[in-house]
């Protein structure tokens, strides 16, 4: 009888033994990820990057054991809503769609949409004087040459009697109207013209604010259209996007925004092959998230021939991603922390990430 209770023990701490084996393999957890520089980064079979840090710093602080497995974008969207991975860790952009189909993290860090667009030659006059003389420009200076126009018509009916000598009769007249006006208005003020009648004297008075009022709101114009125009190179508005050829990547986050806004696009597995396609003139412009793209550009020495420039049309929240709630819970007690520490900075300094304003 002894035996057998002895064998029936040993029996059930083997088995004991086996389950907790078991639960221990159960807590390996399948972490997806795509290459996404810098938060991913892929240097000689070594993964490194913010989102790389933070998830390590999150294993570590929750004793979480856990194995890497690599996709493509597409694919590990649908990894994760299949259950193939229990989290992904590359910067996923939270979205209206995605999250019918699974959890997200709270958002580690957030991004404005942006533009990498061919820089312009230095020195390039053609393409100076194509962004001066814009449509806008030509409406500006017709709009003040009928102004001009017209207070010098009626400078010259108040004083074609009066003052004969300033202001003859006939076409040649109106011209002396003309140039009283332009004169004026410019605050030249040659005196070789000047009204004589009370209503003359009183249009010049009103002309003369009038003048100053509609020189500075030109030159303000003009000012503001090359600097609008030097900055964003023809993107002034999402319909600038529609009159351009653009590129993206298919199933990212700003895709989706595109393709709300109905914004056709070419299809470009990564950042590298935009900005290749940039370079050789195959796109206008590739439309990604600031901080992936200024990296890009960094790291792939474009710099000499390509720029980013920021938008405020759309904010990009990179989060991680998981179908168990209970694991996002988890994982979200210890991002929280990380994120509001003081290291955090010194994190995003070094992979050269900044806070988009």
């Amino acid at each position: 009888m002894y035996y057998k209770r002895f064998f029936v023990l040993l029996l059930l701490a083997v088995v004991a033994s086996m389950g907790i084996k078991a639960n221990g393999e159960s807590t390996v957890i399948k972490v997806g990820l795509e290459v996404a520089p810098p938060f991913v980064i892929s240097e000689g079979g070594q993964l490194s990057g913010l989102g790389m840090d933070l998830w390590q710093q999150i294993a570590d602080s929750r004793h979480i054991k856990y194995s890497i497995h690599e996709y493509e974008l597409e694919e590990l969207l649908k990894a994760i809503e299949m259950g193939e991975v229990d989290i992904a860790i590359s910067p996923l952009t939270v979205t209206s769609s995605r999250i019918k189909r699974f959890g997200f993290s709270q958002p580690y860090y957030i991004t404005n949409l942006a533009y990498a667009m061919k820089k312009e030659k230095d020195g390039d006059m053609i393409a100076f004087l194509l962004k001066f003389f814009t449509l806008d420009f030509f409406k500006a200076v017709f709009s003040l040459f009928l102004v001009i126009l017209i207070f010098g018509l009626v400078v010259w009916l108040f004083e074609k009697r009066r003052n004969p000598q300033q202001f003859r009769k006939g076409i040649n007249g109106v011209g002396d109207g003309i140039w009283w006006s332009a004169v004026t208005m410019s605050t030249v003020g040659y005196g070789d013209k000047s009204p004589v009648t009370p209503l003359g004297r009183l249009l010049s008075i009103i002309w003369i604010f009038t003048g100053v009022i509609v020189i500075s709101g030109l030159t303000a114009g003009i000012s503001s259209s090359l600097t609008v125009h030097q900055l964003s190179a023809e993107i002034n508005s999402l319909d600038d996007l529609r009159k351009i050829k653009v590129g993206s990547i298919p199933s990212s986050g700003t895709a989706d925004f595109l393709y709300r806004y109905k914004i056709k696009f070419s299809d470009f597995n990564t950042v590298e092959e935009g900005l290749k396609a940039i370079e050789g003139g195959k796109i206008k412009a590739f439309v990604f998230d600031n901080a992936t793209l200024s990296y890009g550009v960094s790291k792939g020495d474009y710099d000499e021939v390509v720029k980013v420039i920021p938008s405020s049309y759309f904010k990009e929240y990179f989060s991680f991603a998981s179908g168990d709630d209970g694991l996002l819970k988890l994982v979200n007690e210890s991002l929280i922390e990380i994120v509001e520490s003081k290291d955090w900075e010194m994190e995003l300094k070094k992979y050269n990430i900044e806070y988009d304003k």
